[in-house]
């Protein structure tokens, strides 16, 4: 009696821009170099960018059941990432030329810039289905508001962490003198930009009692208000 043999198992591999995205394989070092590195895989970061801060946008909407929000909020959420990136940028490219010995070319920043964007999107999209559940079923708006800052902040972090990385790399081709007060100087320049336009580009998750707003105006900024309630 015969048996027909079984297909083998395929591994499920996560697309190229994901693993880029989140690590390194034994390749990357070489696929840093300007020569290899492709404008295609940069369009690739920005796209993988792109979606999951859309999605994690549509999530943070989802509050108050507006389809109005959620779809305000999914086409705001990539505004902050990549305006942000956009106003602090050249301020990156301009320390690096200053502080690195063999400074990055514009190819080589942009792509270390957008892979640390894609990574912060990943970790957005893969929370935004959790996010989206606990947002529409909580009834408590200063309950969704923490739970989009803590979502925000895991995403930044992982943001922050592959641009080291990806900059630590790009440098150790034949340069070790990266200097860590001016890395933390820019993600603290990072952070000050991206909290000040989230507080322009509020609300993302809307609140009930005032119906849909597309956008509420400075009123103050965001240091105000969250130092506020410590300073008075």
């Amino acid at each position: 009696m015969s048996t027909v043999p079984s297909a083998p198992a395929l591994p499920l591999v996560p697309p190229p821009v994901f693993s880029a995205a989140l690590r390194d394989d034994p390749t990357t070092l070489a696929s840093l170099d300007d020569v290899r590195i492709s404008p295609t895989a940069i369009v690739r970061a920005l796209s993988c960018a792109l979606v999951g801060t859309s999605l994690f946008g549509l999530a943070l909407g989802s509050f108050n059941g507006s389809a109005l929000q959620m779809v305000s909020s999914a086409l705001k959420a990539p505004m902050l990432l990549l305006g942000t990136t956009a106003l602090c940028f050249p301020a990156f490219f301009v320390m690096q030329l200053t502080q690195v010995q063999r400074p990055l070319s514009l190819r080589s920043a942009l792509s270390v810039q957008a892979h640390a964007l894609a990574a912060t999107a990943v970790w957005w999209g893969a929370l935004a289905l959790p996010l989206l559940f606990l947002a529409s079923t909580a009834h408590h708006y200063r309950l969704a508001q923490g739970l989009a800052l803590v979502v925000g902040a895991v995403g930044g972090l992982a943001g922050l962490r592959r641009f080291r990385q990806r900059f630590r790399l790009r440098s150790s081709l034949g340069d070790h003198n990266l200097l860590r007060g001016s890395m933390a100087a820019y993600f603290a320049l990072y952070g000050v930009v991206g909290a000040q336009l989230s507080w322009f580009l509020r609300p993302f998750v809307g609140d009930p009692e005032r119906g849909f707003e597309l956008v509420r105006g400075l009123e103050s900024n965001f240091f105000a208000f969250v130092l506020g309630p410590l300073w008075s």
